[in-house]
């Protein structure tokens, strides 16, 4: 007995089924455009009983489109970017996106390279964390008018809309906590020079300085351009200050962890002898020697976000500089000089 073929079910058969229009079923399932609370519900009720999954391939034909984003990190290793990509893929899934994503390896020619071949890729949009450099060549990107956003840095030489943590904001907590237990002597550790989370988290720490009496050439600064190697070495530079910083404020986590093994390995005591805060929560934090204290990000959520913000621009054309700001909070260990509050 020959086999029958499947029946494949149609949009239209969703919207019989719900007893809607196809245009709502079609508004339901994009997210996009008015849908009363009732009719989402039975649309997503017909969804699941008739086992609908869109033809992606029929609506890229239809609308040129290839249901494809591009994603572009710096630094695949640190775990913050890692937590970003989990969040960009779960949005983007949802919302029968795929995604295609590359590593620069904070290299601005990588970049601008692996950026042109997402776009002979036919991409339908990107999401870009910029590396420091010149971005001269996103130019003709601009006039026609691809959809971008960018992750955890804005680029602000361009009208792009940027989804970032509250960097300014977060550092200011950090540094005006340490400044109210009493410390003066402050050194930070910032990240790469000329790039956004940079110049906002030591805005933030100047911010909090002032307030303390504090002028900006107080705080104590050097750079370990937001990796490990780097960061061990500006932290050995900050313990052989003389006099020695009463606390250390590095910039990102693979700082602080470095600055915590020079601290170690200079058999210096931490928190007794110079305390450490770093910027970015990690799944080791809490159990190092002291526990971390830290300035908490939400890498996922602004993934999540970005995802949503880009399937805006996608849909209706329209984009801004409009910066979306995913807040920070401060979580307070023992490296701090502090013990953590009663859960």
């Amino acid at each position: 007995m020959p086999l029958r073929p499947h029946k494949v079910t149609r949009l239209k058969d969703v919207a019989e089924r719900a007893g809607v229009s196809t245009a709502t079923v079609s508004r339901v399932l994009n997210d996009h455009g008015p849908a009363s609370e009732e009719a989402r519900s039975r649309v997503l009720r017909a969804v699941q009983d008739l086992d609908y999954h869109p033809n992606w391939l029929a609506r890229s034909l239809r609308g040129r489109r290839t249901n494809t984003i591009g994603l572009v990190l710096p630094d695949i290793e640190n775990p913050f970017f890692t937590s970003l990509v989990k969040g960009v893929e779960q949005a983007a899934s949802a919302q029968g996106w795929n995604v295609i994503f590359c590593n620069t390896d904070e290299d601005i020619r990588r970049e601008e390279a692996l950026v042109r071949t997402l776009i002979d890729r036919k991409i339908d949009g990107l999401i870009l964390c910029p590396t420091a450099g010149p971005h001269d060549y996103m130019a003709p990107y601009m006039e026609r008018r691809l959809p971008v956003v960018t992750v955890n840095r804005a680029l602000r030489d361009f009208p792009l809309p940027a989804v970032t943590s509250d960097n300014l904001q977060g550092a200011y907590e950090a540094t005006r906590h340490l400044l109210a237990k009493g410390m003066r002597r402050l050194a930070l550790i910032l990240g790469t020079p000329n790039l956004s989370t940079t110049e906002d988290r030591l805005a933030g720490c100047r911010r909090a300085a002032q307030e303390f009496g504090l002028a900006p050439e107080d705080l104590l600064l050097t750079v370990g351009h937001a990796r490990t190697a780097q960061g061990f070495q500006a932290a050995q530079d900050c313990l052989d200050m003389s006099p020695r910083p009463q606390a250390i404020f590095a910039f990102n986590n693979l700082m602080a962890e470095a600055a915590l093994m020079a601290i170690h390995r200079r058999r210096i005591r931490c928190p007794a002898d110079i305390a450490l805060i770093g910027f970015d929560d990690f799944r080791s934090a809490a159990a190092l020697t002291p526990p971390l204290t830290v300035v908490e990000q939400n890498p996922a959520g602004i993934g999540t976000r970005a995802v949503k913000e880009l399937t805006r621009i996608i849909a209706t054309g329209e984009a801004t500089q409009a910066l979306h700001l995913i807040p920070t909070r401060l979580i307070i260990r023992a490296s701090c000089g502090c013990t953590a509050p009663a859960a």
